[in-house]
C-alpha cells in the first residue's frame, strides 16, 4: 500500500509540475506579447509626436505667411464691437478710403496674449 500512495503522490507531483510548467509558458507568452504591445505604442506615440510637431510647424508657417495673404487679398479681419462694425459699415457705403493706420499701444493684458490694435483713419470722398 505504501507503493500505491508513493506512486500517487508521485503522479499528483508530476501534474502539478506539468501545471507549473503550462503556466510558465503562458506566462512567457503574455511577456513576449505585452513587449510587443508595448513597442507598438510607443512607436505609435512617436508617430503622433512627429504629426503633432509638423502640425504645429505648419500652423506657424502659416501664421508668418498672414501678412502676404493680407497684402495679396488686400483684406484684414478685424476684431471689433457693434458699433464699430456699424461705423465700418457707414464708411464703406459711402465710399470713405482708408487713408491711414496708426499703431495704438494698449495695456499689458493685450500685450501679453499678443493683441495689438491700431487706429483707422478714413477720409470721406466728397
Amino acid at each position: 500500500m505504501s507503493e500505491q500512495r508513493t506512486s500517487m503522490i508521485e503522479r499528483v507531483v508530476h501534474r502539478i509540475e506539468e501545471h507549473i510548467e503550462e503556466w510558465r509558458r503562458q506566462d512567457a507568452a503574455r511577456h513576449m506579447e505585452a513587449e510587443a504591445n508595448r513597442d507598438e505604442l510607443w512607436a505609435a506615440a512617436a508617430e503622433r509626436e512627429k504629426l503633432l510637431v509638423e502640425s504645429i510647424n505648419e500652423e506657424e508657417s502659416r501664421r508668418d505667411s498672414l501678412g502676404e495673404i493680407t497684402k495679396e487679398h488686400q483684406v484684414v479681419f478685424v476684431a471689433h464691437s457693434e458699433e464699430v462694425a456699424q461705423a465700418l459699415e457707414k464708411f464703406a457705403s459711402e465710399g470713405d478710403c482708408l487713408v491711414k493706420a496708426i499703431p495704438a499701444h494698449r495695456g499689458n493684458y493685450a500685450k501679453e496674449r499678443g493683441i495689438k490694435g491700431s487706429w483707422l483713419v478714413f477720409e470721406s470722398r466728397d
